[in-house]
C-alpha cells in the first residue's frame, strides 16, 4: 500500500521552512519513519540502519539543489533536519522583533482578502 501512495510536497527552496517542515513531518509520520527527523539509527539493529537509509533518501527527495549544496556534509535525515531547523528556523529574539515590525506594518496590497490573510497568518506563524 505505501508504494500507492503519493505525496505532492515542493521541494525546499529556502523559503516557508515552517509549512515545509510541517508537511515533512506529516510524511513522515504516514510512512512511519518519523523518529529518524530528530534521532540517528541504532547501527547495532540492521532494520532500523535500513529504516533510516529510507529517510535520508526520502529527505534527499525534498530538498533542492540549491539548498543541498550546502548540506553535504550531512550524512543522515536527522542531521539533514537539524541543519535546516538551526538555519532556516528562527527562534531568536532579534528576528521575533522584526517579525513583530513586518505585521504591524503590514498594510493590503491589491491581492485579494484570502491572499492577505494568508501573509498575516504566515508571520504570525513564524
Amino acid at each position: 500500500m505505501d508504494a500507492e501512495l503519493k505525496y505532492s510536497v515542493d521541494q525546499f527552496d529556502g523559503a516557508n521552512f515552517a509549512v515545509w517542515a510541517r508537511r515533512i513531518d506529516s510524511i513522515f509520520v504516514a510512512k512511519n519513519l518519523d523518529k529518524f527527523l530528530n534521532k540517528e539509527a541504532d547501527e547495532t539493529k540492521e532494520d532500523e540502519v535500513s529504516a533510516s537509509k529510507k529517510a535520508y533518501a526520502l529527505m534527499l527527495s525534498f530538498i533542492s539543489d540549491k539548498v543541498l549544496v550546502s548540506l553535504s556534509e550531512e550524512n543522515t535525515c536527522a542531521s539533514i533536519f537539524q541543519k535546516l531547523k538551526s538555519t532556516y528556523l528562527r527562534d531568536g529574539a532579534v528576528n521575533q522583533i522584526l517579525i513583530r515590525k513586518r505585521l504591524a506594518m503590514l498594510k493590503k496590497k491589491e491581492v485579494s482578502m484570502q491572499e492577505h490573510l494568508n501573509e498575516v497568518n504566515g508571520l504570525v506563524n513564524q
